[in-house]
Formats: structure tokens, C-alpha cells, sequence
């Protein structure tokens, strides 16, 4: 294989341009006899002379002026392909895509990614919005650069970062009555509209109620999604467990929040990626960005 430096091909480059040594030099910054031993080693790599060279004029031979032609191309190529790595770096363009579960997308990530095209606004940002497990499967496929969510006991390839840890809290209608801090116990005999049992925090409900209640309490409505589930809490003057983050979506506005204790639930929400993978600077920034938020 026949190797160039790009200092060779530039040279090649300015002198076919140019055809003056001394012109050529003062464009590159470097010397006559320089730019005429970087000529002559490029020839030998070559096995063609690529100038003509007489004591007045120096010009192109056949060859030398198409392979001239074809540096040019390949470095304007070059030059552009550094221009958009910097780009990227500075996160003044590329794209991001992050996976998260929908309950998230729908608040506390929809108001990061809000803040962060604002902060930089050349970056197109792609949501995908998925079960944790897709979100797993997702990662190892490569089809999102990271993904948000509870990870706990997934595929070792994963790696995680703790973002916050959110707890369970109760969101009721007002008529139910319920006071700033509530008792599991205390919502057993209550009309609950829960979340669908199969899910991650679905599981966590059942087993704070078979905690403080010795029992198992299914919910009178359920359903597979959370906006659903805040919606018939307000119109079936129900009560609900929800994450605590879900406070902040427009759902809950009319409800009561109310902190469970006995047993004080929680869960770690936690950022993910593939091991041994860097991220992109834009990931980076979206992290930092969610994390500011948190303080």
C-alpha cells in the first residue's frame, strides 16, 4: 500500500496550484528547499515524476495534474469531515437519541429536553419511548445512545449511573380526604386506580400493601399507562400510587399528594449505556443537564 502524508499531498497540491516553488512555500509557510525535498520524496513513494522542473518554471506532468485533481477532492473531503467532528464536539449540530420509560418522557425528560434545546439548539434529539426492557434492548442493538430509567439486575453489559432516587406517594381527589402523610394501611379499603401489576413499579405497590396489610390488594381500576391512570384518579375520585415524579405532570393538578410511610418505598432512576462505549458529547450534555436539574 502506498502511503502520503496529508503534509505531501498538501504539498502536491499548492505546487499544482500554484507552479512556483516560491509561491508555493510562502503559501504553506515552510521553505523552497523544503517543499522541493517533500516533492521529491512524494515522487519516490509514487514512481512517477509528478513535475516538470526547469530553472524558471516548474508545471504538472500528465500525472501529476490528475492526481493533483483527485488530492484536492480528497482533502476538501477531509477538511470537511474535521470541520463536522468539531462541530459535534462543540454541539453545534449532530443528533441524540435517548431511550426512556414513558411515565419519564412525559415529565421530568420532557422538561430536560426542553432546557437542553434551548441550550443547544443545532442538536436533533430523538426520544424513544419504551418499557425499561426495550430500552435495554435498544442500548445493546445500538439504536439510542442512553437510556433512562430503573436498570436493576439487567444485562451486564450495561452500565449505570445513579440520577435520583424517587419514591412512591399517593395522589388522591380531594373528596378522599387523605392527609400530607398516609399509612399504606390507610388507602387497603380505598377505591384504588393503579398501574398494571406487570410493571416494575406495579410489583413494588403489591408488595408495600402485602407489607403493611398482610394481604393482597388489587387496585378497582387498572391500567397499562400512567396518564391514564392520574386521569381516572381525578374523574373516579380514586387514589393512586405514582412515582414521585410524576407530580409535575399536568394530570396531577387537581389531586392531593400525600407521602407514604410504613413502609417508605423508593427506587434509584438511573442513567445507562453499553459498557466500554463513550459517549457522545451531546449525551454527555444532556446528562449534566438533567443532573443540574435535580439540585
Amino acid at each position: 500500500m502506498i502511503k502520503l502524508s496529508i503534509k505531501q499531498l498538501t504539498a502536491i497540491r499548492e505546487l499544482a496550484s500554484a507552479r512556483s516553488f516560491t509561491v508555493a512555500a510562502k503559501n504553506l509557510h515552510t521553505t523552497q528547499s523544503n517543499l522541493s525535498m517533500t516533492i521529491r520524496e512524494a515522487e519516490e513513494v509514487v514512481g512517477l515524476r509528478l513535475f516538470d522542473r526547469t530553472t524558471k518554471f516548474v508545471t504538472p506532468t500528465a500525472a501529476g495534474e490528475s492526481f493533483s485533481v483527485s488530492i484536492g477532492r480528497l482533502l476538501d473531503d477531509l477538511d470537511l469531515h474535521i470541520t463536522n467532528l468539531q462541530s459535534l464536539g462543540e454541539l453545534s449540530n449532530g443528533t441524540l437519541s435517548i431511550g426512556v420509560t414513558p411515565l419519564l418522557g412525559s415529565t421530568l425528560v420532557a422538561e430536560a429536553i426542553a432546557k437542553f434545546s434551548e441550550l443547544y439548539p443545532g442538536i436533533v434529539i430523538r426520544m424513544e419511548d419504551a418499557p425499561t426492557q426495550t430500552l435495554v434492548t435498544l442500548l445493546m442493538r445500538r439504536e439510542i445512545d442512553l437510556a433512562i430509567g430503573t436498570f436493576e439486575g439487567r444485562a451486564v453489559e450495561i452500565q449505570m449511573q445513579p440520577l435520583f432516587d424517587d419514591r412512591l406517594v399517593a395522589l388522591s381527589h380531594p373528596s378522599v380526604g387523605l392527609a400530607e402523610t398516609a399509612r399504606w394501611s390507610d388507602l387497603s379499603n380505598r377505591k384504588i386506580i393503579g398501574i398494571d401489576q406487570g410493571s416494575s413499579v406495579g410489583k413494588m405497590i403489591e408488595h408495600a400493601f402485602l407489607s403493611a396489610t398482610k394481604r393482597v390488594v388489587r387496585p378497582t381500576i387498572a391500567s397499562h399507562h400512567w396518564q391514564t391512570v392520574m386521569a381516572l384518579t381525578s374523574y373516579a375520585k380514586g387514589v393512586c400510587i405514582v412515582p414521585s415524579y410524576a407530580c409535575i405532570s399536568e394530570f396531577t393538578k387537581m389531586l392531593v399528594r400525600s407521602e407514604l410511610i410504613e413502609p417508605k418505598m423508593s427506587r434509584t432512576i438511573s442513567f445507562a449505556s453499553i459498557k466500554g462505549r463513550s459517549l457522545s458529547p451531546a449525551a454527555e450534555a444532556f446528562m449534566n443537564t438533567l443532573i443540574c436539574m435535580q439540585k
